[in-house]
């Protein structure tokens, strides 16, 4: 209940009043003096167990005011003193007790009802991702390898007739791995044809300009194919 000084000033007349009217009615049904006041008391009890509870609450106001009417009635002489008056009044301590008995068990909390969740699947039309291989790696280019000039095919372009046009050559530097045996072969195919042509061996010059070496790297390989040839 809550902690209002109203709401218990209220309550508390309420009964007060309510408290006179059943005494006097159970003075009239043959309660003793002392006895009678048991009554009420007992009516209270059930009352304030109904409002902490929450529960019987609309039973209690009607006890109440049966029991209020009943009085009065009675005290000015409309309602005579009778056997089912008297059963009545008899059974209201029992009936309050059992009533303030099964207001004080305490009721199992219901049990919280969860809706199903649904859940849709989407179809997805996207094509399952394809795992990616990782490809090896080239192998490292040997000391040995020489970097030559690479002459790319021109593209063709279109000209007009009356318009003379220039294709310019476009060089491409492209790394190509020689190993010694390709290098000795085309220094000997070098030394032939100068032999051919001039009768002289090839010389260092030549080397490091076809073969893109340095002029120590041409002389020792001058210095073997001449003297493998002499």
């Amino acid at each position: 209940m809550k902690r209002d000084p109203l709401l218990w000033a209220a309550l508390a007349a309420v009964l007060v009043v309510l408290a006179s009217a059943e005494y006097e009615l159970a003075v009239a049904c043959g309660f003793g003096t002392y006895v009678a006041a048991g009554v009420p008391a007992a009516l209270d009890v059930y009352a304030l167990a109904a409002l902490r509870a929450r529960r019987d609450v609309l039973a209690v106001v009607l006890t109440l005011i049966a029991v209020n009417a009943a009085s009065h009635l009675v005290e000015v002489g409309l309602l005579p003193v009778s056997v089912p008056l008297v059963v009545a009044v008899s059974a209201v301590a029992p009936l309050v007790l059992w009533r303030v008995h099964r207001l004080s068990e305490v009721r199992p909390a219901a049990p919280e009802v969860t809706e199903p969740v649904t859940v849709e699947r989407v179809e997805d039309d996207q094509p399952e991702p394809v795992a990616l291989v990782a490809r090896p790696l080239p192998e490292v280019v040997p000391a040995s390898a020489r970097m030559l000039p690479v002459v790319a095919r021109p593209e063709p372009v279109e000209v007009a007739t009356s318009v003379p046009a220039e294709t310019g050559r476009q060089v491409v530097t492209e790394v190509v791995t020689l190993t010694p045996a390709e290098l000795r072969r085309k220094a000997s195919k070098l030394h032939r044809e100068a032999v051919r042509s001039t009768n002289r061996p090839v010389t260092i010059k030549t080397l490091q300009d076809e073969l893109s070496l340095s002029r120590r790297e041409a002389t020792e390989l001058r210095r073997e194919i001449v003297g493998d040839r002499s």
